[in-house]
């Protein structure tokens, strides 16, 4: 069972070897579905490496079809397509790296909590954790359909045999660590 409390170094987060596993899963999988269509932005010009803009002529960045990564990568001008696509276009790519460097951190954690027992979150640290859970719960959100706290109650009077359940029970678990992980934040 999850436990996370503040210490005078940080969040100290001790989860059992289940957990572990499956957290490692989780972050495997969404750095593997925020990676899958990402646009390399390597150029031979050291100032678009810098900032990773190119304000030359380059490819649209399409709106991903995926409903979980538009979920994760939404449009910033509902109402304006060009704006969008250019606000995309600038900032999709350094989004979706911090998002993966998230995973990157959580994996780590959890490699040490492996094989150490905890990890001590320093307050960057736990920071990743929080965005990268969030992050899993929209994922996992948009897969069940859910939008609406309707949405949630429907699917606790799912029978047992529904696949979704599995699913679903992830999606609450997600939710008691993100709760635990700000409790401890906030104490």
């Amino acid at each position: 069972m999850a436990e996370i409390r503040r210490t005078p170094a940080g969040l100290r987060v001790k989860l059992g070897e289940g957990e572990v596993r499956l957290l490692t899963q989780v972050a495997e999988d969404i750095d593997e579905l925020l990676a899958g269509t990402a646009k390399d932005v390597r150029s031979p010009d050291p100032l678009v490496e810098l900032t990773g803009l190119d304000l030359g002529e380059s490819e649209v960045v399409e709106v991903p079809d995926d409903p979980a990564l538009r979920r994760l990568l939404p449009d910033a001008y509902r109402d304006d397509d060009e704006a969008a696509a250019d606000f995309r276009r600038y900032t999709e790519n350094t989004l979706r790296g911090a998002k993966r460097a998230d995973a990157t951190v959580v994996r780590q954690g959890l490699a040490s909590i492996a094989a150490l027992g905890e990890r001590v979150l320093d307050a960057e640290q736990a920071d990743a954790w929080l965005r990268f859970l969030t992050d899993a719960r929209l994922v996992i959100a948009t897969r069940l359909g859910i939008e609406t706290a309707d949405d949630v109650k429907a699917f606790e009077y799912l029978p047992a045999d529904d696949p979704r359940l599995m699913l679903f029970g992830l999606y609450e678990w997600l939710a008691s660590l993100l709760d635990k992980l700000l409790s401890a934040a906030g104490s």
